[in-house]
């Protein structure tokens, strides 16, 4: 795999932890661990040799310079290539790379034969460049999918997926190329397709050479087991880095002039802080109080009433009012009615099927428009009914309040890697509460088990596979609908 040795997850811990704990040798041993594979992650997204190392740099002391915002050392691969990916985005889209591009030389491209590399190369046009960074990140870099989805900014099945449709693009992509250099003979369709003999594939002719392949029976039993893409992604080559990268950034992370350069990438690093509130204060003058706008309401409706009662008090003809005006007058809490005129709350009237209302009951046919005593008005204001009363004051009542119980927490896994083995240790931990795990599903391992977990606790579970290889790919699903991957290497 380009050189590039296996690490252990263990050994991206001791690193996380040595970084935090301040150990002058932490920052070299992180260079040599990841220094090679960061270069070529930054020159495959920005194709100039020197911003690749500016990059790597700026992200190398910011790792240490931020080591604690790391919420834990075992997310530590995924942060350091999320970190490093951030820093070359933000030189793509302030467009600090230069009018030309000096590409790096390429180290451990001795597996390949240079025209199986160049099929490779061809294959790979084909892809969208979102399922090229994922297959480089997943199989060369080995990212597993919980990572991936850190530095991708996704979900860990969102990348699964994506990984997997990019596997099988590059798999029908690469058959497409073998066809056209072996199969011209046996097909008469692929001449055609495939264009001059030794001239190499551009991205169209290789999406519709591939098409074909899919569906032309002749073709496809030739390349029938014949493509392994994963091998040959990790026998491509890599941007070899320049020879004094490791001394700029060791010199960066302990030289006393160098303290402000340090303070800057970390600052440059750090996420935006959130906005702030608005002060309390400033929120109660500028929200208007319910009561003033009730008693805005209540003001303009009195003022509305008076000017009806005026209004029916001076509305008969030659200065002359009405039959039962007085009656109307006198009553408080009047309302209007059809014709203009007011009626009394405590002394209503029922309208007659000529439309003329007539009195209730109450008031006799001798004193059509009796005039109440000041103890009838009393009692009828007193009995009227209160639409809008305002609560008694005084504290709230008070509710006893359950005892608390703890939150539950969420269950975080973390899948590993057998390498050429048969089994690895995969982690669980219990993020901000207690967890109640089990194992529902297995995908190409063989695993079990149940437990509950303390917030802040983990375990281990061992996960072994059978003989055969397959994908190099399996997982275990668990209760909380957690998932973790495990991956492997063959043997051929």
């Amino acid at each position: 795999m380009a050189g590039w040795p296996s690490i252990d997850r263990a050994e991206d811990q001791r690193l996380a932890r040595a970084l935090d704990a301040g150990d002058t040798n932490a920052i070299a041993q992180l260079y040599a661990a990841y220094a090679e594979r960061l270069f070529d992650y930054c020159h495959v997204l920005l194709r100039d040799q020197d911003t690749a190392a500016q990059a790597v740099h700026d992200s190398l002391i910011a790792v240490r310079e931020r080591i604690a915002a790391l919420p834990d050392p075992r997310l530590f691969r995924g942060w350091l290539y999320a970190t490093t990916r951030a820093d070359c985005l933000r030189r793509l889209s302030h467009g600090e790379l230069p009018a030309e591009r000096r590409r790096a030389p390429e180290t451990g491209a001795d597996g390949l034969d240079p025209a199986t590399l160049e099929f490779l190369r061809a294959a790979l046009a084909v892809l969208e460049p979102a399922q090229r960074e994922a297959l480089d990140l997943a199989i060369r870099h080995e990212l597993d999918p919980h990572e991936l989805s850190e530095v991708l900014g996704t979900t860990p099945q969102e990348t699964s997926v994506l990984v997997e449709q990019a596997r099988g693009d590059l798999d029908a992509a690469f058959a497409a190329v073998v066809v056209a250099t072996t199969g011209r003979d046996h097909c008469p369709t692929v001449p055609a397709l495939a264009g001059p003999p030794g001239e190499r594939l551009d991205a169209e002719r290789c999406g519709e050479l591939a098409k074909h392949v899919a569906g032309c029976p002749i073709c496809a039993l030739r390349v029938n087991g014949a493509v392994a893409t994963d091998l040959l992604l990790r026998a491509m080559p890599a941007a070899a880095a320049p020879a004094d990268l490791r001394g700029r950034v060791l010199a960066t992370a302990f030289s006393p002039e160098h303290a402000q350069t340090r303070a800057t990438i970390a600052m440059r690093f750090a996420p935006p802080p959130p906005p702030a509130e608005p002060a309390p204060e400033k929120r109660r003058r500028t929200a208007t109080p319910v009561w003033l706008v009730g008693g805005a309401a209540a003001c303009a409706v009195l003022l509305l009433c008076g000017f009806l009662l005026v209004s029916s008090g001076s509305g008969g003809s030659n200065g002359e009012r009405p039959a039962g005006s007085d009656a109307a007058a006198s009553a408080p809490g009047g309302t209007p009615t059809d014709d203009g005129s007011m009626t009394s709350h405590a002394a209503s009237a029922t309208p007659t099927k000529s439309g003329t209302p007539t009195p209730t009951p109450s008031a006799t046919p001798s004193s059509p428009t009796p005039t109440p005593t000041p103890s009838k008005s009393k009692h009828a204001r007193t009995a009227a009914p209160t639409h809008h009363t305002r609560p008694p004051a005084g504290p709230p009542p008070t509710h006893p309040k359950p005892p608390s119980q703890p939150q539950p927490g969420r269950l975080v896994v973390s899948g590993c890697n057998m390498g050429y083995g048969y089994s690895c240790q995969i982690t669980l931990y219990a993020d901000g509460g207690p967890v109640t795990w089990a194992v529902v599903d297995t995908y190409r391992v063989s695993t079990g088990g149940r437990g509950n977990l303390a917030a802040g606790t983990s375990t281990s579970l061992s996960v072994s596979r059978g003989d055969r290889c397959g994908r190099g790919q399996g997982s275990v699903t668990f209760s909380s609908g957690a998932v973790a991957y495990i991956s492997w290497r063959c043997g051929y």
